[in-house]
C-alpha cells in the first residue's frame, strides 16, 4: 500500500486546511489518459470516490482510483520541493 511520508503529510495538511474540504478531507490521486505523460492528476476532495481506496496516516487522508492505488502499492508519497508556496509530489519505491 501506498506509504506517506512526514514532509508529504505535513504539505496535504496545509492544502486540506487552505481549501476548507472538512476534517474528512484528503488528497486524491487518480490516473489519467488526459495527462501529457499518461500519468496522474491530483486534486484536494472533502471525500474519497466510492470506488477510492482510503489511505491515512494519522489525520492525514488520501485517496487512489483503482489504477492509481494498483500503479502507487509499493510507493512512498513524498514532497521534494516547495518553491514559491508550490508544491511538488513525487512517488518513489519503498525501501
Amino acid at each position: 500500500m501506498l506509504d506517506i511520508d512526514s514532509s508529504a503529510a505535513k504539505a496535504i495538511d496545509e492544502l486540506t486546511a487552505a481549501t476548507g474540504v472538512g476534517p474528512r478531507g484528503g488528497l486524491r490521486i487518480t490516473f489519467s489518459a488526459d495527462t501529457p505523460d499518461h500519468g496522474f492528476a491530483l486534486s484536494v476532495e472533502p471525500h474519497p470516490a466510492p470506488e477510492d481506496v482510503v489511505v491515512a496516516d494519522g489525520d492525514t487522508r488520501v485517496f487512489l482510483d483503482a489504477h492509481a492505488a494498483d500503479a502507487l502499492a509499493d510507493k512512498v508519497l513524498d514532497v521534494r520541493k516547495r518553491h514559491a508556496g508550490r508544491v511538488h509530489f513525487g512517488v518513489y519505491p519503498q525501501a
